[in-house]
């Protein structure tokens, strides 16, 4: 997948393509500490410290499903660059459960304290970073911040991994709306988006609305990366990646002098209640996807060509092998193959952003009795506007989308099948 940058300025895109080349050495790690710290409501934060002598830090925000062994990993080796990290789960803090509900429930008040607290402690510019729905807390916290010290330039920037910015789980074929923040924020953000994650499609969404609302906001695809920090084995290919990103923070730091950024004061950023529509059976499609054609090689090396869609019922399957509600949906996908038995019904399914050897060699534990197409570069999954995994379309004879689940559900239900066959006896509509 290619490295793609998306800029704020020109002139940015040339300082940060030359910049975000480098190639961290390897090095010795870092021993940390812990400290722990009261903040609003007498929270007790406990705090893991690596330090640094550098004049920026980073309070690390932890994410939804909160810290592992590979953001200690990342927070050893950025030490080892001078940049001196706090590792802080505000989860923990607050007693809430993992998951992003929580995350949005977690008061800005907290981010804005642990800034203060760093800048006083340490006297450096304060960096805040996070991933997926640990951005929301991030740029709250910013805001509050800003609010509440407007003379003030300890406050640096954003680092944010694949953030998830979103109010909820669109309907399938829906674009995803953005919490209320996004508009309201005025920071420096540098954004690491996974080039094989599904949200990597709306990145170019998100800057748009970043820099609406004034922030000089930048963004690099992170390639053939899902998330960088979500499981702790990584391919050859992630592993090299991750060993250069220690180098690409550190040098975007040096040329991002704390700006006096004022905070945006025209509307509240009270986050409302997500809006998440998942589905937990086949629902009548309502979004705005219409069937298109497209051609893939398959996982045997052999172009497939779906160019027509009328006069059968077609199933689209999109998934991968790294998500779970994927994987636990394939056997009732196998059964329901076999239940329909019709040669007008075809079951499809869209590997996403994955290659033949990964999926060779998940076939082998994990047997799938329908055709896998390799969407590798993302793009036939984006034109389906494909956000969460699984998603699935079912399309009727008369070349329309009938039902959408953007969930994994048992496909051999009594109620899908019965869904499914009466579909399959209903006739073209006239047009």
């Amino acid at each position: 997948m290619p490295h793609i940058l998306y800029q704020y300025s020109f002139t940015a895109l040339l300082i940060l393509s030359s910049l975000l080349t480098g190639f961290l050495p390897q090095q010795a790690l870092a021993d940390s500490t812990r400290q722990n710290t009261i903040i609003s409501d007498q929270v007790d934060v406990d705090i893991q410290q690596y330090p640094a002598e550098g004049k920026s830090m980073i309070v690390w925000i932890a994410p939804d499903f909160g810290f592992r062994k590979s953001h200690q990993e990342m927070a050893e080796l950025l030490s080892k660059k001078g940049l001196e990290i706090w590792m802080v789960d505000l989860n923990e803090a607050l007693f809430l459960p993992r998951g992003s509900k929580a995350m949005r429930e977690i008061d800005a008040k907290y981010v804005a304290d642990m800034i203060n607290v760093a800048a006083q402690k340490t006297a450096k510019n304060v960096i805040l970073m996070s991933s997926f729905y640990g951005a929301i807390p991030v740029l709250e916290g910013a805001r509050h911040w800003q609010l509440n010290s407007p003379d003030s330039r300890s406050l640096q920037a954003a680092i944010l991994f694949s953030p998830a910015l979103y109010m909820g789980v669109p309907k399938l074929g829906d674009d995803p709306q953005f919490v209320p923040i996004v508009a309201h924020t005025n920071i420096p953000i540098i954004i690491f988006q996974g080039g094989d994650h599904a949200s990597r499609w709306q990145v170019g969404n998100l800057l748009d609305r970043l820099h609406d609302a004034g922030s000089a906001a930048y963004a690099t695809i992170m390639p053939d990366i899902t998330s960088l920090y979500y499981g702790d084995e990584r391919s050859k290919s992630q592993q090299a990646y991750f060993d250069t990103v220690p180098d690409r923070i550190n040098q975007l730091v040096n040329i991002l002098d704390p700006l006096p950024v004022k905070a945006v004061t025209d509307k509240p950023t009270d986050i409302e209640s997500p809006v998440n529509n998942i589905d937990i059976s086949l629902r009548p499609y309502r979004g705005k996807v219409k069937p298109m054609p497209f051609e893939l090689l398959d996982m045997h090396n052999d172009l497939q060509r779906i160019d027509k869609f009328e006069g059968k019922v077609t199933i689209l399957n999109f998934w991968a092998t790294w998500c779970p509600p994927c994987v636990e949906e394939i056997p009732s996908l196998n059964r329901l193959q076999k239940i329909m038995n019709h040669p007008d019904f075809r079951l499809v399914s869209i590997n996403f952003a994955e290659d033949t050897e990964t999926i060779s060699e998940f076939t082998k534990e994990v047997e799938v009795e329908f055709p896998v197409l390799m969407d590798e570069s993302g793009e036939v999954s984006r034109d389906w506007k494909i956000l969460v995994l699984p998603s699935t379309y079912v399309i009727g004879p008369d070349g329309e989308i009938a039902y959408g689940v953007n969930a994994a559900i048992n496909w051999d239900s009594p109620q899908a099948v019965q869904q499914l066959k009466k579909l399959l006896s209903s006739k073209p509509t006239s047009k």
